[in-house]
């Protein structure tokens, strides 16, 4: 992401936000756990590229509010810890980060669908016996997302998700999960 776009998108987070905040019909915090897909691209001692291709537990908790059709989330999420061996050495990288997104939503009766857009603060803890720079990157990425849900009780809300924080060329980070919401004030 272009430098200049991380002053954009947050004040269009804050005004947003805090124009939500004073006229929300909801506020809405969560969490929830489901499995990383990662292809994370590392140099060797030898200076040679490759790549951790591993699956992770991952887990994340948000917060958000909405009214009807759009909404803002925001949370900290972790990747886990992906893992590899190339030519007898081992690496490791832990993902961790902050998120803020858009979303916009469709719902009929209890159940809905969404999607999601915004920004993913990264930071990738590289280590291992054959990493050239062993240390921590930090990177921000375009986050995007789809899933569907279901309200329960209305106030509980239970939604599957599959959320991209990175699809550049030398890494994928993905997550699919299953996360679930307090609602509180009324149901938008």
């Amino acid at each position: 992401m272009k430098n200049y776009l991380l002053p954009i998108l947050l004040f269009s987070f804050f005004t947003f936000s805090s124009i939500q905040f004073a006229s929300a019909q909801s506020f809405k915090i969560g969490g929830g756990i489901g499995n990383t897909f990662a292809d994370h691209k590392l140099t060797n001692i030898s200076g040679s590229d490759f790549n951790v291709s591993d699956n992770a537990l991952a887990w994340k908790v948000f917060a958000g509010v909405g009214k009807k059709f759009l909404g803002i989330e925001g949370g900290y999420r972790s990747l886990g810890k992906v893992k590899a061996n190339d030519g007898g050495y081992d690496y490791e990288s832990k993902i961790t980060g902050w998120d803020v997104s858009l979303r916009g939503k469709i719902q009929i009766g209890p159940i809905f669908g969404f999607a999601k857009a915004g920004a993913f603060w990264a930071k990738y803890e590289n280590s291992g016996s054959g990493v050239q720079q062993p240390g921590t990157e930090n990177d921000t990425r375009l986050l995007w997302g789809v899933g569907a849900g279901i309200i329960l009780a209305e106030k509980l809300e239970l939604r599957l998700e599959w959320e991209a924080m990175d699809l550049s060329s030398d890494t994928h980070l993905s997550t699919l999960g299953l996360t679930t919401a307090v609602i509180l004030g009324s149901n938008d």
